[in-house]
Formats: C-alpha cells, sequence, structure tokens
C-alpha cells in the first residue's frame, strides 16, 4: 500500500462521484458517462457535452449558469418594458 490514508480516501471519493449516475441536461435520464477528461455523453439520446474533470456540473459552473440566467431574464424583462411603452430601442431614447 502507497501514499497516506488521507490521499487515498479522498481519491476514492473522487472515483465514486465519478462513476456515479449523472443526470443528462437535455433528456433528463440518469445515463451519462465520461469519456473523457471533461466529456460526458449520455447513453439513451448520444448528447455530447463537456463539464468538470470528475462531475458533469461543477460548483462554479452551476452558480455562472445561475448569474447568465438571472441576467437574460433581466434584459428579456427590460425590453419588454420598452415595448409596452411605444419606445424604439434602436433610436436610444
Amino acid at each position: 500500500m502507497r501514499y497516506g490514508r488521507k490521499i487515498r480516501k479522498a481519491v476514492a471519493t473522487i472515483e465514486a462521484q465519478t462513476r456515479s449516475a449523472h443526470k443528462c441536461p437535455r433528456c433528463e435520464r440518469a445515463s451519462v458517462s465520461r469519456k473523457g477528461t471533461g466529456v460526458w455523453k449520455c447513453a439513451k439520446c448520444g448528447y455530447t457535452f463537456t463539464g468538470g474533470t470528475y462531475v458533469p456540473q461543477t460548483p462554479v459552473g452551476i452558480t455562472a449558469q445561475r448569474a447568465i440566467k438571472r441576467l437574460s431574464e433581466r434584459e428579456a424583462g427590460a425590453e419588454i418594458g420598452i415595448e409596452e411603452r411605444g419606445e424604439n430601442p434602436e433610436v436610444g431614447v
């Protein structure tokens, strides 16, 4: 046996996370498997996407997606408000 107990335990945890069932972002089925470093593929629908090295969605990636979604909703809300007031967004009024 090599290396320390702590590092072996950390590696075992990461490997268990990698091998567990992950949900596909397209079809929502738990059939995603790792094909390479950061490359994931759904066995059901064939959707291939990039993600984290050991898990398809990293905590930082989830936070970034949430921020992007919030900004796009805010912009869509602003465009609706401009259309309701009858302003022309291209003129810059």
